[in-house]
């Protein structure tokens, strides 16, 4: 099976850091990238001569072979952090490392549970590392001079107002376009049409919730509109193809720590 590992990129560790008592991150110089994604709180971090304020939703490549450490105490914090290392010569495809967003949280759970299970694949784990990759490839490109300013506004619209009120039409009267004019944009640029963006962001709010809070499904359904929780029960498994009480059980397995 190493024909299924990609040779130039190697997963190391990772694990979903929790404290809720006053923390500041530890001085360190690590010899890998490391990710870190913030599920709740903020930190104060410098690394090299850098500063990052990070808060919740937003995620951070750190490179290898530079001193981070924290620059200010928080309370109440937690985020998933991840190692993996490239083979020497190689470079990522991408150069941005501040990602004000990062939709597929899930990911990071999976690939905690995937390695934190007796007896998994080298393999398995490093898919999930590849994806979560190319997924920050993916929101480095759509940073790029080609997206234009218009279909940025929408894109970061129906993502924070995606709820299970909002359709098509709403957000095309909020910039004062037709619905087809609005899908046509959203099509050009995402490669999506409005309505299948809408359901996208939606379906990651609540894979978002379900892997990171310990709400019931009821009322994850009224945190996302949904009229009841058997109609946010049949969306989730339209799109997600399971129910939310089996995405929530799939990945169990994750290693945490709170140092």
């Amino acid at each position: 099976m190493n024909c299924l590992i990609h040779p130039s990129i190697h997963f190391h560790y990772a694990g979903l850091f929790q404290r809720e008592d006053t923390w500041i991150h530890p001085a360190r110089i690590e010899t890998t990238f490391e990710i870190i994604y913030m599920v709740r709180g903020e930190i104060f971090l410098n690394e090299g001569n850098q500063s990052h304020h990070l808060r919740e939703g937003q995620l951070l490549l750190l490179e290898p072979n530079v001193l981070h450490k924290g620059s200010a105490h928080t309370a109440n914090v937690s985020f998933y952090w991840l190692h993996f290392s490239l083979a020497p010569g190689v470079t990522l495809p991408f150069s941005t490392r501040l990602f004000e967003r990062f939709e597929n949280v899930s990911l990071l759970k999976e690939l905690l549970h995937c390695h934190n299970l007796p007896a998994v694949p080298d393999y398995l784990v490093n898919s999930i590392l590849l994806h979560i990759l190319s997924e920050l490839c993916r929101l480095s490109a759509e940073h790029e001079p080609r997206l234009n300013a218009s279909a940025e506004k929408i894109y970061e619209w129906i993502r924070i107002n995606a709820d299970a009120t909002l359709s098509v039409e709403r957000a095309a009267k909020r910039f004062g376009y037709s619905s087809d004019h609005l899908s046509r944009i959203c099509k050009k640029s995402f490669g999506v049409g409005a309505c299948t963006l809408i359901n996208r962001f939606l379906c990651e709010k609540a894979k978002n919730l379900l892997c990171n809070t310990e709400k019931y499904v009821k009322e994850i359904a009224a945190d996302l509109k949904f009229p009841s929780d058997k109609a946010f029960i049949a969306f989730f498994r339209y799109h997600e193809g399971c129910f939310p009480t089996e995405f929530r059980n799939r990945f169990g397995k994750i290693h945490m720590n709170n140092h």
